[in-house]
Formats: C-alpha cells, structure tokens, sequence
C-alpha cells in the first residue's frame, strides 16, 4: 500500500503538469505554440516606422484571417483598396498605424487599422464600416504571404474586376496574369 502512496503524488502532478505542457516547434509539434510565440515576439519588437514601410505603396495578400484571404493596395497617403476572397468588388477604405495597449498586459504595441467609411458592415470586424478595426502589427504580418511594390493589379483604379476572386492560393503575380490587358 505504501507504494502506492508514493505513486499517487506522481501520478497527480503528472495530471496536473500535463496542462502546462507544451512542445516547441524543435520537437516538431504541430500545437500552433512556435507560430503563437514568434507573433507574440513580433506584436512586441515591430515599430510603427517598420509596420508604415512594410505596407504603404504595397500591394500585399493576407492569407489566414478572420476574414478570409484578401488582397490590399495600401497607398502612401492612407488610403486602403481591398480585393475579398470569392469577391468581384474592389472595397475602399482607410489604413493607418497607431500605437496602443493590447492584449491582457494593457502594454503598447504597433497596429495597424482599415476602415472602410463607404461600407454599412466593416468586411472584416462585422461592425460599422466607418469603424476601425486595429490588430497588433506583428499579428498582421504574420498572415501576409506575400507583398509588392506599387498596384500591379490596378485596385486603386477599379470598383470592380473581371472575374470572381477565387485567389486563395494565387499570387499577386498570378492574379495579375488572370486579368485583361
């Protein structure tokens, strides 16, 4: 009996340890912790310079969102052009970059904001359109899958394209080669 005695307390603190634990991505888990902890580093350490220069006159495709896949034009000047996955209508709103409190901590941390003023539903919050919807920059960055120099796809020229977007895994250039010249 006194063996198992001295087993329980293992047995406990392995139940309770078992919650707490965690693999990294060197042990090769497929938990999301690596992913979360590299976003998380990234929300900290990204600036509000480096989150202006890594969008502004970009055409940049954000791929795994609340929102789905989408495609912006951010110009220079704040203005944001955004192409919907399984949409033909360019959307046009606003972008900027704030720094505020995020998270639990409440600490500062890089954001970038869209609004879309001309929309009665934001296309990504579901609020009011003219709101504007803020994440952490790092957190953003972490989705975009690829960016451009300039507006290949000519978004800032359009309110509508040719065809029906289905560019889930279709580069800029490969969206760009679709439509008519």
């Amino acid at each position: 009996m006194s063996a198992l005695h001295s087993l329980l307390p293992v047995l406990a603190m392995s139940f309770f340890l078992g919650g707490c634990w965690y693999s990294s991505s060197v042990s090769g888990s497929k938990d999301g912790t690596s992913q979360m902890r590299r976003i998380d580093q990234a929300n900290a350490s990204t600036t509000p310079q480096q989150a202006q220069a890594l969008i502004s006159g970009k055409t940049w495709r954000a791929t795994g969102s609340l929102y789905g896949p989408a495609v912006h034009y951010s110009t220079p000047d704040g203005r944001d052009f955004a192409w919907f996955f399984e949409g033909r209508q360019v959307t046009a709103g606003e972008w900027k970059v704030e720094t505020g409190p995020s998270g639990p901590s409440g600490a500062p941390v890089t954001k970038v904001c869209l609004r879309y003023p001309g929309e009665t539903t934001h296309p990504i919050s579901k609020a009011a359109g003219a709101d504007w919807y803020c994440q952490p920059a790092g957190a953003v960055f972490e989705r975009v899958g690829e960016r451009v120099n300039g507006d290949p796809l000519g978004l800032a020229s359009r309110s509508e394209l040719p065809f029906v977007s289905r560019h889930k895994n279709l580069t800029i250039s490969q969206l760009q080669a679709l439509l008519p010249r």
